[in-house]
């Protein structure tokens, strides 16, 4: 027991146990609630109103509250909703809904179509659950149109003909349209998260050893130094950045539409992980370091999810100081959405970058440079 070594890997396990197990409570507490969905109903006649209602009290007497829906006056209004990425999906009711759930009673009917939109590029996950969730949701209203369709022909004594049964019973056919979809490029994003991150902290650590094992015997030749360094690493930021990219068309096969945007999207990324990882460890040492090694595990799961997918701890106090959380959503609105290098979140990584290099430049210029060891000499007679 006077061996420190055989009692180290009792308390690491404990440790790293306890970290590890961790990084999963999202994934594994994981409870969607008050997904934003749209609804739209462009059916100007009776049944619109009346599917909406229904719509309503369906949602009311089961307490479903994993979809929190938002109405729009026009698909198009949703759409645009969709491309801001405010909702995940939506119900629309066409315009002639009522004229084709009122051809049910006659000799030549025609099912009313229910159209199911789905948001793919917001989240791939969600839009999964969500596919799902709308399509319970139309067949649920199905089996209360049935029902008061069923009741009306009934009450009217209109006999029913042997061709009218399969569409009495399952009136509503509903269509699913994806919209921003990701094709091939649905793990895109997360795909970068890793390289990236682990180029940024690589970078950093060699860029502040390169200084630390320098001696300096002059401020100018600090300051010279800190010029030299701060030019690396852009270069090296746009070198991983170029590099990541193009691995990922070699590696993973992936194809995209415009691949400088993607590749200076993500050096931009790495630029503002590098600076930040540098000015905090020039800051506060090297041991701060574990910080962004566990934000890695802890913000791998996070970034995979959708911020209603998450405990409220986890939405409120975790999610929105994860600097990775800005590459993953800027990467979406390139590939998913046709925006461009600088978009909202492309914007905050340049910010990330700017206060990083600033606070690492004032660290730089309140320091005082090393001196050199004094040497013992010995004069010989």
């Amino acid at each position: 027991m006077k061996n420190k070594f055989l009692v180290l890997p009792f308390i690491a396990v404990i440790v790293l146990g306890i970290i590890f197990l961790s990084t999963q409570i999202p994934a594994v507490k994981m409870s969607p609630k008050d997904l934003p969905a749209a609804l739209v109903s462009e059916d100007a006649g009776e049944m619109g109103d009346t599917l909406l209602q229904n719509l309503q009290n369906q949602l009311a007497a089961t307490g479903m509250d994993t979809i929190k829906f938002k109405v729009y006056d026009s698909v198009k209004s949703m759409e645009e909703a969709m491309k801001e990425q405010e909702v995940y999906g939506g119900l629309v009711i066409p315009e002639n809904f009522s004229a084709q759930f009122a051809s049910l009673q006659t000799p030549s009917p025609e099912n009313p179509k229910m159209l199911i939109y789905i948001n793919q590029g917001a989240n791939t996950t969600v839009s999964t659950m969500l596919t799902s969730a709308l399509d319970n949701i139309v067949k649920q209203l199905n089996s209360v149109m049935s029902t008061q369709l069923l009741q009306n022909i009934e009450q009217a004594n209109v006999p029913i003909q042997a061709g009218q049964v399969t569409t009495l019973v399952a009136p509503i056919h509903a269509e699913t349209i994806y919209v921003n979809a990701v094709g091939d490029l649905g793990s895109a994003p997360t795909a970068f998260f890793q390289p990236l991150w682990f180029a940024s902290i690589i970078g950093a650590v060699l860029i502040y050893l390169a200084q630390k094992k320098t001696t300096f015997i002059s401020k100018k030749q600090k300051l010279q130094f800190n010029l030299v360094q701060s030019i690396v690493a852009i270069i090296y930021a746009f070198f991983a950045g170029y590099f990541v990219t193009w691995s990922t068309t070699w590696i993973l096969g992936f194809s995209f539409e415009s691949f400088n945007k993607v590749a200076l999207f993500s050096s931009l990324a790495c630029l503002g992980f590098l600076f930040l990882i540098l000015a905090t460890i020039t800051w506060l040492s090297l041991p701060s370091l574990v910080v962004f090694v566990l934000l890695m595990f802890f913000g791998l799961p996070l970034i995979q999810l959708a911020p209603e997918m998450l405990p409220a701890f986890y939405q409120d106090y975790i999610l929105p100081w994860l600097p990775m959380k800005f590459l993953i959503n800027g990467l979406k609105d390139i590939l998913y959405f046709g925006q461009g290098v600088f978009n909202g979140n492309g914007v905050v990584l340049s910010w990330i970058a700017v206060i990083s290099f600033i606070l690492l430049w004032v660290k730089q210029l309140i320091e005082k440079p090393s001196q050199p060891e004094e040497i013992d000499t010995e004069v010989i007679k």
